[in-house]
């Protein structure tokens, strides 16, 4: 089926132009979304948003508000998308369970499970019940793979055939092989983000669509706030822009959206949201103060919150 959002969005996540289109793209050729950006952009939570939209918009083929998450790691192997199975547990156990007792399904293996209809036989695996039979499936789901960046150099490569074109399948090899395939009716909407650490192969490069997230500029960024911390109030703007000018000081970890967010929260809290932020340079002594106080929200080391430090002391 051709799956497409369509705005208006009444969401706290505000995507741009370019990114929704990324997105509708990878929709349509029915390929993994790669996204990268700096960190703090947004990678992980368009996941998230593009779960909740599909869900409205496509209610009976997604119930899921959130992704599937795949927490990326340095040990990480492409079986671990679908499963797990705990070697040591089962030959430890003195109980002779099934060996499904020590199989347990992760985020991509969960999803195509739950585009099959409930079956009783698999309630044998560890969490088959929990994650998917309780929830009634027969429906589609979007899996995060979160910092592709973290894995092995052949975790991407190993990627290949498994996320070549839908219907995706996986082989439990300690079952015999079983193998357990996607209905294809119900879709499956992969992400990828990568804080581009370091480069990933042309061959996988090549089976993904590709969207760089830029940091926003002020007015986005005006819109995210009032989004997420549903505040209006006349200074959030020269706010930004005081964090914008802080932002490109010669820092050596640049705070991200959700570090504004949480700043502009704390200085609403401490009534700091006055006058006296237009007027930085001019601002008394204890004003100076209680702003240096909220520093450690955007500065990241010693040396970070030194820097911000002596641009408020002016």
């Amino acid at each position: 089926m051709l799956l497409q959002l369509v705005p208006p969005f009444e969401d706290y996540y505000k995507p741009s132009k370019e990114l929704l289109a990324a997105v509708n793209t990878a929709l349509f050729l029915q390929r993994p979304l790669l996204l990268s950006g700096e960190p703090g952009t947004g990678k992980t939570e368009c996941a998230n948003f593009v779960a909740r939209q599909l869900k409205k918009a496509y209610p009976g083929n997604f119930r899921n508000a959130k992704a599937l998450r795949f927490n990326t790691k340095s040990v990480s192997q492409s079986t671990d998308l679908f499963y797990g199975y705990d070697a040591v547990a089962h030959f430890g156990d003195k109980s002779n369970r099934l060996k499904e007792s020590f199989i347990t399904f992760n985020s991509l293996g969960i999803a195509l499970l739950c585009t099959q209809a409930p079956k009783d036989e698999w309630s044998r695996f560890h969490n088959y019940q929990a994650e998917v039979f309780d929830k009634k499936p027969s429906f589609g789901s979007v899996v995060l793979i979160d910092e592709i960046d973290k894995a092995p150099r052949d975790f991407p490569n190993d990627l290949l055939s498994e996320l070549e074109k839908p219907p995706f399948k996986f082989s439990i090899k300690e079952m015999a092989d079983l193998e357990i395939a996607q209905n294809a009716e119900m879709p499956i909407f992969i992400i990828i983000t990568s804080n581009n650490e370091k480069g990933l192969p042309d061959a996988f490069l090549r089976r993904c669509v590709f969207h760089h997230i830029n940091f926003p500029d002020s007015a986005a960024l005006a819109d995210i706030v009032k989004a997420n911390l549903g505040l209006e109030n006349l200074y959030i703007e020269p706010a930004i822009t005081k964090f914008l000018e802080l932002r490109n000081k010669n820092i050596a970890k640049k705070p991200a959206t959700s570090e504004l967010i949480d700043w502009i929260a704390c200085l609403a809290h401490k009534d700091l949201l006055k006058d006296d932020l237009v007027k930085w340079r001019s601002a008394d002594t204890a004003y100076k103060q209680k702003i240096t106080e909220t520093l450690g929200i955007l500065a990241k080391s010693k040396t970070d919150f030194e820097t911000l430090s002596s641009e408020i002391g002016g």
